[in-house]
């Protein structure tokens, strides 16, 4: 696979902002995004999506712990306790 040129990684990038931004408004339903989605994955490669498909999960997922706080799985505390 050669690298993207520059006018391709613009489409790709902003096919992805399409979509994540579609997700964003639509708590995340993909359904609602399908054609951004397809979009998305006509104008990235399949190694792209994939790679934008864990930083989007990361992101969300570094969020909630910033918001949240961090409890370890035998802890037995839920996120209500203090």
């Amino acid at each position: 696979m050669s690298f993207p040129k520059s006018e391709e990684r613009k489409k790709c990038w902003s096919a992805r902002d399409s979509y994540w931004e579609c997700l964003t408004d639509n708590n995340d339903d993909s359904i609602k995004c399908s054609q951004q989605r397809a979009l998305f994955e006509k104008c990235c490669s399949s190694q792209w999506v994939k790679h934008f498909d864990r930083k989007r999960e990361f992101i969300k997922y570094k969020e909630k712990l910033e918001t949240e706080g961090f409890y370890p799985a035998d802890s037995g505390r839920s996120k209500t306790q203090t």
